[in-house]
């Protein structure tokens, strides 16, 4: 299997960043009370896109079975992105900034890495679950602690 293919998800981000740009802070300050500014929104995807690029590395460059695990839960990350914008844009019936590239790019490339890793056996299926926890802690833990200290939930 080309460990390459795990580049696509900071690709995949960035194109996500492109749509979210314009009107993410004032929609994010409705459901979620921040990002507070424009700031804030840019802060926030420099250490996500972090995160994604060195996850990434990881897995590439220096491959054993936790650094795949790592790697791997980038592209769980990015899913779980495209399923909080699904949710709010379904729940509310307005438009979520990133829900079209979540929809359209995070879910194929997503679902493309999983694909070549469950084909793969480089990881155990325990491996894999571990890779999704993760990515989805990355992204649920902040979020609902932020949520929490703003008053939303």
């Amino acid at each position: 299997m080309d460990l390459n293919i795990l580049w696509l998800v900071p690709v995949a981000y960035f194109v996500h960043i492109l749509e979210e740009s314009p009107r993410f802070v004032p929609w994010a300050l409705e459901h979620f009370g921040a990002p507070e500014t424009f700031g804030q929104f840019v802060f926030g995807n420099v250490i996500l896109m972090a995160y994604v690029i060195i996850a990434t590395s990881l897995a590439i460059f220096y491959t054993n079975e936790l650094t795949l695990i790592i790697g791997l839960s980038a592209a769980a990350w990015i899913f779980s992105n495209f399923l909080i914008h699904a949710y709010y844009t379904l729940r509310t019936g307005i438009y979520s900034p990133g829900v079209v590239t979540g929809g359209a790019v995070y879910v194929p490339v997503s679902l493309y890495i999983y694909s070549n890793f469950l084909a793969s056996g480089l990881l155990s299926t325990l491996d894999i679950l571990l890779s999704i926890i993760i990515g989805f802690a990355v992204m649920y833990v902040p979020t609902l602690i932020q949520m929490r200290r703003k008053g939303k939930i």
